[in-house]
């Protein structure tokens, strides 16, 4: 009875594990890749609420930073290379937790999760429509990869695939010549796999998000703050629950907050520092909230120019730290999301998904619990009008302890895209104030230089020369 109980749970067990992968990959950041795609943004950690260095940046993290362009048209392509590692063990335990000596769960067992590394796009193209509005489009990963423990003894065989790309479309308008505005709308379209394969196909489907954001340039620094929607998908008879009975899984990615500062070429002419703080509520997700607490995250970005014109060097460098993200263990219930049973492989019946379950869950396909990431940048200037920029991060320190299960997570990404622009002939408002100081004028308030100042200016000049 013993034994056959343990087929039972350990089968069932495969069904709901398949799940975990949804909450994987990125660095320190959960489930979600943020903006560290972009071939700029991911040298610097994903820096770019205040001041982004690529159009993935502008689009993915705070759509007010559009106005910051400064040519006519920009076009971005480029990919990245994601390859996550997963160890995960543990001893011999039954459903509820202790020996497996009524309901056994699973075996003792130690291995690793041999998902394959993957490769993802990203391009964006903007265009500045009049010197105050700018409009554009992305594409680029949001979330997704998740996890293979087939042939682990001590636990059924497990694969699980998660993807969710995002296309974002958006405008940003500069308000005055300090404050900016911007919006986007998200399309995201994810595909999940999970589960056996008796019980579980891959499901596709599409959800709709968005966020707002604002800039405000003080001169020494800029200041941005972004809120983003949530971004829910509903997959549909994903998983089943009982015999012939298939329930629906709604994955929801998370509100979040951020609030960034950065440098200006008005204190450092070829530097830049930034500055990102990000609060994500994964208690508030649908599905995640099973699983994670919120999470707060700080990154800080460097890059420092070489040079002038074609030839010139950029290189960028940064570091995140984020807060813990698993639960507790005393404050993980049963249940995943909405999901409370699972059935067993032999359609006998079905299994309640008990906290111990859920922790093993917790435990084993997932790769999102690393809490700190380093990353490095480079970029050439290989002509007038084009740029390529390449980055690589490493995110680590990802051991966790689960209930009476472990993990240990880390995750190395490499990107390279390909920026080229068409020259704008009017610069924006910013760099247009920063460049040329008002006029003081003995009638009233100060104004812009027109042409005939310049003219004058440059009129007196050759005369004092």
């Amino acid at each position: 009875m013993q034994a056959s109980t343990g087929v039972l749970a350990t089968g069932a067990l495969a069904a709901l594990l398949g799940l975990a992968p949804i909450v994987g990959d990125a660095a320190p950041r959960g489930s979600e890749f943020d903006n560290q795609m972009g071939p700029a943004s991911g040298g610097m950690e994903g820096v770019a609420v205040a001041r982004p260095q690529d159009a993935i940046g502008m689009l993915f993290a705070n759509p007010a930073t559009l106005t910051q362009l400064k040519a006519r048209t920009e076009f971005l392509l480029g990919a990245a290379y994601v390859a996550p590692d997963l160890d995960a063990s543990g001893p011999p335990t039954d459903l509820f937790g202790g020996p497996p000596d009524q309901a056994p769960l699973t075996g003792a067992f130690s291995g690793d999760s041999r998902l394959r590394a993957v490769l993802a796009p990203n391009a964006a193209a903007l265009h500045r429509f009049s010197d105050n509005l700018v409009g554009g489009f992305g594409f680029t990963g949001l979330s997704g990869l998740g996890g293979d423990f087939r042939n682990v003894d001590g636990l059924p065989n497990l694969v699980s695939d998660l993807k969710i790309f995002g296309a974002n479309f958006g405008a940003a308008y500069q308000v005055t010549e300090a404050w900016s505005i911007g919006a986007v709308g998200t399309l995201g379209i994810g595909s999940l796999q999970i589960g056996l394969t008796n019980n579980s196909g891959a499901v596709n489907n599409f959800g709709f998000g968005g966020a707002v954001g604002t800039t405000y340039d003080l001169g020494p620094v800029v200041l941005g703050v972004t809120y983003r929607a949530p971004l829910s998908i509903t997959y549909k008879q994903l998983i089943e629950r009982a015999p012939d009975d298939f329930a629906d899984l709604e994955l929801e990615q998370p509100q979040q907050a951020q609030f960034g500062i950065a440098t200006t070429p008005a204190i450092l002419p070829n530097s830049l520092i930034a500055l990102d703080f990000t609060w994500k509520d994964w208690s508030g997700a649908e599905t995640y909230s099973s699983l994670w607490e919120d999470q707060f995250i700080g990154a800080i970005g460097v890059q420092h120019r070489f040079g002038e014109g074609i030839g010139a060097v950029t290189l960028r460098g940064g570091y995140s730290y984020s807060t813990r993200l698993p639960e507790d263990d005393d404050e993980i219930g049963s249940g995943f999301g909405d999901l409370e049973t699972v059935a067993t492989p032999d359609q006998s019946g079905s299994l309640p998904v008990t906290p111990t379950f859920v922790q093993l869950a917790h435990a084993t396909i997932t790769n999102g619990y690393w809490r700190q990431g380093i990353s490095v940048g480079l970029g050439v200037k290989l002509l007038d009008s084009v740029r390529v920029d390449l980055h690589g991060n490493y995110g680590f320190d990802g051991k966790e302890r689960i209930g009476p299960f472990q993990s240990e997570a880390s995750i190395l990404q490499i990107g390279v895209g390909l920026t080229w622009t068409i020259p704008n002939s009017h610069p924006p408002l910013r760099e247009a104030a920063r460049s040329e100081r008002p006029i003081i004028s003995p009638d009233g308030p100060d104004r812009p230089r027109d042409a005939d100042d310049n003219a004058g200016l440059a009129e007196a000049k050759a005369k004092a020369a």
